[in-house]
């Protein structure tokens, strides 16, 4: 049976990156009919924190990411690495290593001045029984490394194809610090191997991990997992997606009023060749192929998900959408009349305020400055609303009778009249449901603007 792992680590909050591996492994599970288990790789002590931690996971079940397995905490697994690190031990194909920091550093001076890449040289690999005991003895601090296999390592990715990793790429490596704290590779492979993973769907970025995991495998004796590495996000100046390039993180989107259905579907046809795009979490899934993902990073599309986004508000029933946007019932007229023609939870709130409120946006304001007939048409449409709220038609051909204005134009200004804005839904749809008092509102903070009596 399939069985993948999302495995985060919480030293910050969920960031979008990240999410899209949590979706893919997701989706892959779910097409495979598989299970899909959660690690909280929490071995960086001095950076993880148990508030991301709840982070992570408030923000998963937010998206919907729902797993079969975990979270599992590799801090309390600490025992586990150990005596599998001494299995290692055993079998030779580790050893102690005893070298201070003061001479890896010396080491790594030279090498730098030579111009060679600075690698372990492997020296306490020839220590004898003895030596090793006279350094116990004594207190010595040390570290278990790794004996690399010093021969290419090659590897079929189920994106980028075979793969292949020249003898000398990894040096003996770490797999346990002198504080006892596994390294992210053995700790990694040791979690894989127990908890029987098949496939591992991470970021291109961890493909360079890949040759010493899968040394670890043979040397334990058993099979590495397929691996799947897919693009990373990148922003418009095609770096690597941080702060610097605005909202990243999921609780930043769920914040800006961006449903999960959404951010779901983004991330799971990002980096994919679609005939559709708007898909349904089934369709996504149904649809779901790893060999589909592009080996080319991805820049960041937040018109496209603020497209699917309005998609999905459209499709949203209204009484739903009522309670994301926190609404109540008394709302769902007016809800109805914004839905089809808002791309976000936070812009459909704000244009509430068309109905009840008196605001005039600084543009609106500024195209009204330049009209000058403004006088008669504020008294116009003030007369129509105060006697009777004529119909829009109304007031519209009533003014257009008096004046040659363009259609369009004359739209824009009622439209500004009536609601603040310059764009919004379909004027003759939503007039009906502006309160007249809204109205006088904004035709009396338009004339004390232009000192108009």
């Amino acid at each position: 049976m399939v069985k993948v792992r999302f495995a985060p680590s919480p030293t910050g909050h969920l960031h979008i990156g990240n999410a899209r591996t949590a979706v893919l492994n997701y989706l892959f599970a779910k097409k495979e009919r598989g299970i899909f288990s959660l690690r909280i790789e929490d071995t960086d002590i001095q950076r993880s924190n148990k508030l991301y931690e709840s982070s992570i996971i408030e923000d998963l079940q937010w998206l919907g990411i729902n797993w079969d397995e975990g979270p599992v905490r590799q801090t309390e697994r600490f025992h586990i690495y150990k005596e599998y690190a001494e299995i290692l031990l055993e079998k030779g194909f580790a050893y102690r290593c005893f070298c201070s920091k003061d001479e890896l550093d010396k080491a790594r001076r030279i090498a730098v001045a030579k111009g060679i890449a600075p690698k372990y040289d492997g020296r306490c690999k020839k220590l004898s029984k003895e030596q090793v005991n006279s350094f116990l003895s004594e207190g010595r601090q040390w570290v278990i490394r790794f004996k690399s296999f010093m021969r290419p390592i090659k590897f079929d990715d189920m994106i980028h194809g075979e793969i292949n990793f020249p003898y000398d790429h990894v040096d003996d490596f770490i797999i346990m610090r002198s504080d006892g704290v596994p390294s992210y590779n053995f700790a990694v492979v040791v979690d894989d191997m127990l908890s029987g993973i098949t496939h591992v769907i991470r970021g291109a970025d961890h493909i360079s991990n890949t040759p010493k995991q899968i040394m670890l495998f043979h040397a334990f004796g058993g099979s590495a997992p397929l691996y799947a590495h897919h693009s990373l996000l990148m922003g418009p100046d095609k770096k690597p997606l941080s702060k610097r390039h605005g909202v990243t993180g999921i609780k930043d989107f769920k914040k800006m009023g961006i449903l999960k259905e959404a951010l779901v579907n983004y991330l799971g046809i990002t980096g994919r060749s679609m005939i559709k795009e708007f898909l349904t979490e089934e369709e996504l899934i149904n649809t779901f192929d790893i060999s589909s993902l592009s080996q080319s990073d991805s820049v960041f599309d937040m018109e496209k998900l603020l497209w699917l986004n309005k998609e999905h508000l459209k499709h949203m029933p209204t009484e739903r959408l009522i309670n994301e946007a926190g609404l109540t019932m008394e709302y769902k007229e007016k809800v109805e009349a914004l839905k089809e023609n808002v791309k976000t939870i936070g812009e459909l709130k704000e244009y509430l305020n068309i109905f009840d409120g008196d605001s005039i946006d600084s543009d609106a304001m500024e195209y009204i400055s330049r009209i000058n007939e403004i006088n008669t048409i504020l008294k116009t449409v003030e007369d129509s609303v105060e006697k009777n709220k004529a119909g829009f038609e109304d007031i519209f051909n009533n003014i257009k009778s008096k004046y040659s204005y363009p259609k369009r134009e004359l739209i824009l200004t009622l439209r500004i009249i009536l609601t603040g804005k310059k764009s919004g839904p379909p004027i003759k749809e939503i007039f009906p449901l502006i309160s007249k008092e809204s109205i006088i509102k904004r035709i009396q903070c338009i004339k004390k603007s232009f000192s108009i009596n």
